[in-house]
């Protein structure tokens, strides 16, 4: 069996080269090739039993003929889904799970400072300013505790799942939207609504957290509309997707303040443009695509590639099985 690895992604979704010799070391019998480059790419994709990757394109797909399996140290798999993936019979696996931990806490985190105004706190703390005047200014508008403040996660995969649970941990009555509507309610979840019912959601939310994948469903999932349906004091979180949100619509929602404020990890284009508006904006907290990084990020994606391999030999299920046709 031939195993090509291409996940190369500068200047930080590159697999060290200490993580590829490990899957060599784990798999003596094994070929474990690092292909990095494009040229690497045209090279050894041909020859590939199994590749994990993050991105393939049509022709590097149909270049592959021996391909069997595609796996990726990723969750999101919309690089690897051109439609010729799509409609073949290859199974394609993701990372789904392993980092969600990390994920839900960043995401809880970035909710409460921007409920708690850190981000002025922390302007005024560069400038040496004692502003606790500021803080009690009439015209910022309080928030509710956590223990009467609704969490609305959209999306109750992995890191939805513990997104809901750090709430309700946190005494915040939480509901979610996912598509699967009769499956049994994640712990901490009073409520589970489709898709169709987010905006009737979101007038209800003190905090909406985005969870879900980036599809042809989800871009621009919320938008104008659900930013006028959306309670005045609410925040949103996104520790998503780029494109789940129309960047647009966000600016003037915060900047309005139709609503209270907003935390961002991802966006359409990354790095964020210096020019972007939200750069300066008081209520919004930005972090660089981060959520996911908390202790090592490879070594535990390689663990779960690694348990996959012995499954495929075997002829064992596969974890974290994407659903080609919708994208997750």
């Amino acid at each position: 069996m031939r195993i090509v690895v291409s996940v190369h992604g500068p200047p930080v979704w590159t697999i060290p080269s200490r993580e590829v010799d490990r899957l060599a070391s784990a798999l003596p019998d094994v070929e474990v090739v690092d292909a990095r480059g494009p040229d690497d790419r045209r090279r050894e994709f041909p020859t590939a039993d199994v590749l994990v990757a993050t991105r393939i394109t049509a022709d590097e797909f149909a270049s592959a003929r021996r391909l069997k399996w595609i796996h990726t140290t990723a969750v999101g798999v919309g690089g690897l889904l051109p439609p010729a993936v799509v409609q073949s019979a290859i199974p394609v696996t993701n990372t789904r799970g392993v980092h969600s931990e990390a994920i839900a806490e960043h995401a809880i985190a970035l909710a409460l400072a921007v409920r708690r105004r850190l981000p002025v706190a922390s302007s005024r703390q560069a400038e040496a300013r004692w502003a606790q005047e500021e803080f009690l200014d009439a015209e910022v508008r309080p928030f509710r505790a956590l223990s009467n403040a609704c969490l609305l996660v959209v999306g109750l995969g992995a890191i939805g799942r513990r997104v809901a649970a750090f709430g309700a941990g946190l005494g915040m009555r939480v509901i979610g939207i996912r598509r699967r509507t009769g499956e049994p309610l994640p712990p901490g979840v009073s409520e589970v609504f489709g898709p169709d019912q987010l905006k009737d959601c979101l007038g209800r939310a003190d905090v909406v957290v985005l969870a879900v994948p980036r599809t042809d469903e989800t871009r621009a999932l919320i938008g104008a509309d659900e930013f006028a349906a959306m309670r005045h004091d609410a925040v949103l979180v996104n520790v998503a997707r780029g494109g789940l949100v129309d960047d647009a619509a966000l600016e003037h929602a915060v900047v309005s303040g139709r609503i209270a404020g907003a935390g961002l990890d991802a966006f359409v284009r990354e790095p964020l443009p210096a020019d972007s508006r939200l750069w300066r904006l008081p209520n919004v907290l930005i972090t660089p695509h981060s959520a996911s990084f908390g202790g090592d990020y490879w070594a535990p994606a390689v663990d779960l590639f690694l348990e996959n391999v012995r499954r495929f030999r075997r002829g064992e299920p596969l974890l974290n099985l994407v659903d080609k046709v919708h994208g997750y």
